[in-house]
């Protein structure tokens, strides 16, 4: 795993970033150049050396680094593009920062089964999280959330869900506290998110929600497949 450590750090325009890898030494670092300026990184030993940090022609041709989970920390506010295009991170740790907005670029992350950002500044979510159906584990602790977008109901390989620690409905609250209580929530979730296609239909707004019926059936038939074997 690869850790980023700086305040305000991967905001655009920001130079002169400490790494942390846990694993001591990897590949090059997401960040470009024009982000990085000394390229330093600082070792578990406390050794420091220079660092390779690639390059923009890099980043857009799609190359890849060999470590598959990053890890963010250090207050930071706000996340620089660049995070979106490691598609290849299977998990990603923004817990324990000052993050108020997630945007909806998350969802090109499409392999990601470990999300975690709680402990955050976080007042809604993008419905585009309901599109990362390879998520297991899903971490919104500590947050000031109220709602939760319909779309998570999708999220059919959610194994853990966390939520504690926001002011959430007195509904979705008391659900959350059940038996299964995760798993209730995304069912409730993706009932509610069926009922608002349904009404789509009845005002002539089709249209507009196709591709989220597609979505909802999909995940229904993966859910009963899931349930089958």
């Amino acid at each position: 795993m690869v850790r980023v450590s700086k305040s305000d750090v991967m905001a655009s325009g920001e130079t002169s970033t400490e790494y942390k890898d846990k694993q001591g030494g990897g590949a090059g670092q997401p960040l470009t150049k024009s982000e990085n300026n000394d390229g330093k990184k600082t070792l578990t030993n406390g050794m420091s050396r220079v660092h390779r940090v690639m390059t923009d022609e890099e980043i857009a041709q799609g190359r890849q680094t060999r470590w598959t989970e990053l890890e963010i920390h250090g207050k930071v506010k706000n996340l620089s593009p660049a995070v979106w295009q490691l598609t290849h991170l299977s998990a990603l740790f923004l817990n324990n920062n000052q993050l108020s907005r997630l945007p909806p670029e998350i969802a090109q992350l499409t392999n990601l089964t470990m999300l975690d950002i709680s402990n955050n500044k976080l007042r809604s979510l993008p419905t585009e999280l309901g599109d990362m159906i390879s998520l297991c584990h899903l971490y919104l602790n500590h947050n000031q959330l109220r709602v939760l977008p319909y779309e998570l109901g999708k999220l059919f390989r959610i194994q853990t869900l966390g939520l504690q620690g926001n002011p959430l409905s007195p509904e979705i609250s008391k659900i959350y506290h059940e038996t299964n209580g995760a798993h209730k929530i995304l069912q409730f979730l993706l009932d509610h998110l069926t009922s608002e296609f349904v009404k789509r239909i009845v005002l002539g707004t089709v249209s507009s929600y196709v591709k989220i019926f597609k979505a909802t059936v999909k995940a229904r038939t993966q859910k009963l497949t899931m349930i089958a074997f």
